[in-house]
């Protein structure tokens, strides 16, 4: 009898703690827009399961990166009847105005309009805004990111994009008012919460016309192609935010062909940009990209790889020059010398280099020392830490061959 009761004693007590560890609630406090549903698809756990710690951070950290939240923190409350677990969230301003704009030396241009990163509080984002860079453009893009809660999401694109291209024929720089008309669609599957697979196509056309007054050998007076992209992207995301400090790496690898109606050959472009971030002690980030490209080797002045102040390398001006293929490396330091509840300022140093294969080129131009540059610089960010990648960025960078060569380049968010 003894035995008997000692037995269902234990028997009570052992399912007492089970109980104890057994997450009977989870819930989500402080939110206004996003959905709880939208949310319990990134948690690493359910109801039911047992209490792990290290389950519980890895969710934390996930929600953090979703970029809606200035801050996530979580409670846990055990009691006889299980475990409740509540996740303290403080969404950030994600209905922004867009007021981008960057220049350099007699160039100036500037985005005006909105973007929503949490469209319907499911994490779907809508941008539109018009851009006059030379001249006016217009672009709208729509993600839906995981429909109904599944691995599936899609983009949507429609772009008219005008600018004035500098092309090159036999050494002279032809501008051209080029229009591009662009309705994209692709289609996303993840994997996970870090890796997916993008891929769908684009029907777009392409006008040139000849800007710049005179003849030039070569430069034909106008050019217009009606054409179809297909396209394949991999992402691995492992990086993780706090705030606007990164650790981790990240990687994403482009696979682009382009065919015209008019029977011209098929054009290949493969590029990979890897990310390495680093968090050093408690104001410190190092960050670094690589950038490696190769497309279709013709003889071309639309060849597809710019030198451009913008894109890759700080100080260098406009639409410099252009490849057929790109080994570019940035790295930065930034040190946030203030860094309070809501603002934050970082000084930064860095280095941008790059080497381009010419059109018709073979891969000896990637060492020759005409095709390479260099340039370092410095800069600020100005950052409000309660607004969706609300960060003022002013760089200033200077060639380390031609130090007459530099300029200012301005604009919102990191530069990579």
């Amino acid at each position: 009898m003894r035995r008997v009761l000692s037995a269902i004693i234990l028997t009570t007590f052992c399912s007492f703690l089970i109980d104890a560890q057994t997450i009977k609630t989870i819930n989500f406090e402080g939110l206004q827009k996003t959905k709880p549903t939208y949310l319990n698809q990134f948690l690493s756990f359910e109801e039911g399961d047992e209490l792990d710690s290290a389950k519980l951070e890895e969710t934390k950290q996930l929600l953090v990166n979703l970029e809606m939240f200035a801050d996530v923190s979580y409670e846990v409350e055990q009691s006889a009847k299980g475990v409740t677990i509540a996740f303290h969230m403080e969404e950030l301003f994600t209905l922004l105005p867009i007021f981008n704009f960057g220049g350099i030396k007699e160039n100036f241009w500037f985005q005006i309009g909105a973007s929503e990163v949490n469209l319907s509080g499911r994490g779907n984002k809508l941008t539109t805004y018009y851009q006059y860079y030379d001249r006016s453009s217009y672009a709208t893009h729509l993600t839906f990111d995981r429909i109904k809660q599944s691995p599936w999401g899609v983009n949507i694109n429609l772009i008219k994009w005008s600018t004035l291209e500098p092309l090159f024929f036999n050494g002279n720089a032809v501008e051209y008012e080029y229009d591009n008309y662009t309705l994209g669609v692709d289609a996303i599957r993840h994997f996970n919460f870090r890796d997916r697979i993008e891929f769908g196509g684009a029907y777009f056309t392409e006008d040139y016309k000849k800007f710049t007054e005179g003849p030039f050998e070569g430069a034909p007076e106008r050019v217009n192609k009606h054409k179809v992209l297909s396209k394949l992207r991999l992402i691995h995301n492992r990086v993780d935010y706090h705030f606007f400090y990164l650790n981790g790496w990240y990687n994403q690898l482009n696979l682009q062909t382009v065919q015209s109606f008019d029977n011209d050959p098929a054009f290949y472009i493969i590029f990979n940009d890897l990310k390495r971030f680093i968090r050093i002690s408690e104001h410190g980030n190092f960050a670094s990209r690589l950038r490696l490209g190769l497309s279709s080797n013709e003889e071309s002045p639309f060849a597809p790889f710019v030198l451009d102040s913008y894109v890759n390398i700080r100080g260098v001006g406009n639409r410099v020059d252009r490849g057929t293929g790109a080994i570019i490396l940035n790295a930065e330091y930034r040190y946030s010398f203030i860094d309070q509840r809501k603002l934050a300022v970082q000084g930064v140093l860095f280095s941008d280099s790059g080497s381009w294969r010419k059109p018709g080129g073979d891969f000896s131009d990637f060492t020759d020392s005409k095709n390479f540059v260099l340039f370092a610089g410095g800069g600020f960010r100005f950052i409000h830490k309660k607004i969706f990648n609300a960060i003022f960025r002013v760089d200033y960078g200077v060639n380390l061959q031609q130090p007459e060569v530099n300029g200012f380049v301005l604009g919102i968010g990191q530069y990579f």
